[in-house]
């Protein structure tokens, strides 16, 4: 018996409908899916339910506060970038859009591993097909890579949930920290690091997400990494090399993307950094900081997905996509700008914005269990990002100098899909305790104490007053830069390499000697099959065809002798007949 229908349901079935017989008008019914499904969720009751049953084996659906606070923002944020793609006329992004969305909710209520290992794969494929749908050579290449990427990912997860069921008899997603370095705990957790980003397994976010098109890029910046971050909180809360992993990963992001040009590769730069804050809230396991990592997934997700719907915006409206082609935009389109701003003072942690709210929950959590290792690369991760975001990234492209180029004006939906964003960035700052009830654990923080504004809005100013101390050195300059896939290409010609001097010799003088003997006897019967053939077969149709052929000659000939008279003959015959056929059956 069906318990509850899942909540992602609905967009699973319109997904592929979209997708084979699509409209435009077909958006439509993708945006209102994607809403109807947020309003299922806010109707969810608490509670572990069975889904579907297919061969004695139940789909099991659990319902907390947890699942229910990740499934809010990943149905909304689906949402609102399907508003943002709306005026788009292609079936491959909405679709796969919707999906993504759909996938993503999948993964927050599973509760059996089977179903959660289906809509984990689900997000990678979902995922590369919004890369492949920007249709350029750089998208094809930089989705091979990642599929190659969350391969490793899936299967890892595939042999630790294998494992788990063999040995352990678990067949439910938990906590699974009472297994501590086991063979099955070390697989899933690797697969779970892969899809956070986690250095150095971090290469394929910023090679992809900036290649895809610049609506698929907000759905992107919202669910692989924190369908990952709700996996840690919720399976390996308080992993020790979580808490110092993630907040290496804050401080690595954060340098990567102040060397960048691009404005969404520094974004998806952004996105490594402030994921490392929610994988070191989960490593450090306390309640406080399990809700921080919640929290800031949470804005996150909103706050990241306007900067992608604002960069997106400037590269809509100018074709370019490099920081230093751009300057001035604010005079050309103030209201990109703002909300541009919007998302980069939230990013930061100022006051007043989400960001605010919800960094400072973990950064809180690791002074209060003596952690000032993760404090101090966290603090500084928040310098950084106001530095590359809020100064850089707004200076050079909405300020600065102007850049010689022409605008074309936004379709109105991305326009709203930028003010809903901005507005719940702006209102989860100013109302926080109405967003900390729907926190997953019960949390008793006040962000706006006298000591920790003064003290966000002090280290702010300094830090724009040395921006500006030394602007003029720091401009954004047409280049590359290397990440850890350099390793991986060079690793990867060297084993290449290699391998090949070590098994040529071997496959010339072993394998080939074994192998010819098996080749000259197969090369020697098919020789004797096709002597057959010709010898059988070919040879008697070659005496009896033209034979054949003579006598068939010779019979029409007696007919077709020729004789006017004759044929004159045939026809009066033929119609005489056909008179007399006419009448009997009349």
């Amino acid at each position: 018996m069906i318990d509850i229908i899942p909540p992602n349901l609905l967009a699973l079935l319109i997904g592929p409908f979209i997708y084979f017989f699509y409209r435009k008008s077909l958006n439509y019914l993708a945006l209102f899916t994607a809403l109807l499904t947020f309003f299922i969720i806010t109707q969810l009751d608490p509670g572990i339910y069975g889904g579907f049953k297919i061969l004695d084996y139940e789909f099991l659906i659990k319902v907390d506060k947890l699942s229910l606070f990740f499934a809010y923002v990943f149905s909304l944020i689906g949402f609102i970038g399907l508003l943002y793609a709306l005026h788009v006329e292609d079936r491959l992004q909405i679709s796969a859009g919707l999906l993504y969305m759909a996938c993503a909710v999948g993964v927050a209520f599973a509760y059996d591993w089977l179903s959660y290992y289906l809509f984990w794969e689900g997000l990678a494929v979902f995922a590369v097909l919004l890369v492949i749908s920007a249709r350029t050579r750089e998208a094809y290449f930089s989705s091979i890579r990642y599929i190659l990427v969350h391969a490793v990912s899936g299967l890892s997860l595939l042999l630790g949930i294998l494992f788990l069921w063999y040995y352990q008899g678990i067949t439910t997603v938990e906590n699974l920290r009472s297994l501590s370095y086991s063979l099955p705990y070390f697989l899933i957790l690797f697969a779970f690091v892969i899809n956070a980003a986690v250095p150095p397994l971090n290469a394929w976010l910023p090679d992809a997400y900036p290649n895809s098109t610049i609506y698929g890029s907000v759905f992107l910046s919202a669910f692989t990494t924190k369908s990952a971050v709700y996996a840690l909180v919720r399976v390996f809360p308080g992993e020790y090399i979580l808490a110092i992993a993630g907040a290496i990963m804050a401080f690595y992001g954060v340098v990567y993307a102040t060397l960048e040009n691009n404005p969404r590769r520094l974004l998806s730069y952004h996105i490594i950094s402030q994921v490392g804050f929610m994988v070191c809230g989960a490593g450090l396991g306390s309640t406080l900081a399990l809700n921080g990592a919640s929290a800031h997934a949470f804005a996150h997700i909103i706050y990241k997905g306007l900067l992608f719907m604002s960069a997106g915006a400037v590269i809509f409206a100018t074709g370019l996509e490099r920081i230093h082609l751009l300057g001035g935009f604010a005079k050309k389109n103030p209201w990109i700008a703002l909300y541009f701003f919007v998302g980069a003072l939230s990013i930061s942690g100022v006051p007043l914005t989400s960001g605010f709210v919800s960094k400072g929950i973990t950064i809180y959590a690791s002074t209060l269990i003596h952690r000032p290792f993760e404090y101090i690369l966290m603090e500084l991760a928040s310098i950084g990002t106001f530095f590359s975001i809020v100064l850089k990234m707004g200076y050079y492209i909405f300020f600065g100098k102007e850049g010689s180029y022409e605008i074309k004006p936004l379709p109105w939906n991305m326009h709203l899909a930028m003010i809903i964003a901005s507005l719940l960035c702006i209102l989860i700052g100013i109302f926080p305790g109405i967003y900390y009830q729907f926190l997953p654990y019960p949390i008793h923080y006040e962000p706006y104490t006298y000591q920790h504004t003064i003290g966000v809005i002090s280290l702010f100013s300094c830090v724009a007053l040395v921006f500006f101390a030394v602007r003029s050195y720091i401009a954004p300059k047409p280049k590359i830069n290397l990440d850890t896939d350099w390793f991986y290409i060079t690793l990867g010609k060297q084993i290449y390499r290699g391998l090949h001097r070590i098994l040529e010799p071997i496959e010339y003088k072993y394998v080939g000697e074994f192998y010819k003997p098996l080749v000259d006897r197969f090369l020697v019967a098919i020789r004797n099959l096709l002597c057959a053939f010709n010898d059988g077969l070919l040879f008697s149709l070659n005496r009896s065809l033209p034979e054949s052929i003579y006598i068939f000659s010779q019979k029409k000939a007696r007919i077709f002798d020729g004789n006017l008279i004759k044929y004159i003959q045939i026809f009066v015959l033929a119609i005489i007949f056909f008179y007399l056929l006419g009448l009997i059956s009349s």
